[in-house]
C-alpha cells in the first residue's frame, strides 16, 4: 500500500468510514499479550509447586504422627522394666516408614522430683519413610512404674 493511501485511509478511519479498515493485531499487541501470559502462567506454576510441596510435608506429618502415637501406645503396653530402645519398620502397612526410639531412664536432677529414681523413663520415636530420610517427626513421652498392685 502506497503511502498517499495509507494517508487516505487513515483520514478516513477517522471519519469513521470502515472499507479502509486493516483487521488484526500489530506485532507490538501481541509481543504485549504473550508476555503478560508468560507472566500469568510462570505464577500460576510457581504456586502449584508450593502446593504441591505443602501438601506433600502435611501428608508424611500426619502419617508419622499417626504412626509415632502407635508405636508410643506399645510401649505403654509393655512391662516397665522391658522398655528398651530399638528400631524397626511398621510392617506389611508401612514397609517404607522407619522408626527408632530411646529410652533413658530420667534420674532426679533431670526432673527436679525427689525419690524418683528407677520410676520414670523418657520414650524418645523418631519416624522417618526411606524416599525422603532427612524429614523425620520425633515425639517424646514420660512413662512412670506402676505401683504394684496392693492387696
Amino acid at each position: 500500500m502506497s503511502f498517499r493511501k495509507r494517508k487516505l485511509c487513515f483520514n478516513s478511519r477517522l471519519k469513521g468510514d470502515a472499507r479502509c479498515s486493516s483487521a488484526g493485531f500489530t506485532l507490538l499487541e501481541v509481543m504485549i499479550a504473550v508476555a503478560l501470559i508468560a507472566i500469568a502462567l510462570v505464577t500460576l506454576i510457581g504456586a502449584q509447586a508450593q502446593s504441591v510441596s505443602i501438601a506433600t510435608i502435611s501428608r508424611f506429618e500426619t502419617m508419622a504422627s499417626l504412626l509415632a502415637q502407635w508405636k508410643l501406645t506399645e510401649f505403654n503396653l509393655q512391662d516397665y522394666e522391658q522398655l528398651t530402645s530399638g528400631e524397626g519398620n511398621f510392617g506389611e502397612e508401612y514397609p517404607h516408614v522407619f522408626w527408632k526410639s530411646e529410652v533413658n531412664e530420667l534420674a532426679v536432677d533431670e526432673t527436679g522430683i525427689k525419690g524418683a529414681k528407677g520410676l520414670l523413663k523418657a520414650v524418645d520415636v523418631t519416624v522417618w519413610g526411606d524416599q525422603d530420610a532427612t524429614r523425620t517427626y520425633t515425639v517424646r513421652t514420660i512413662l512412670y512404674k506402676k505401683p504394684a498392685a496392693t492387696k
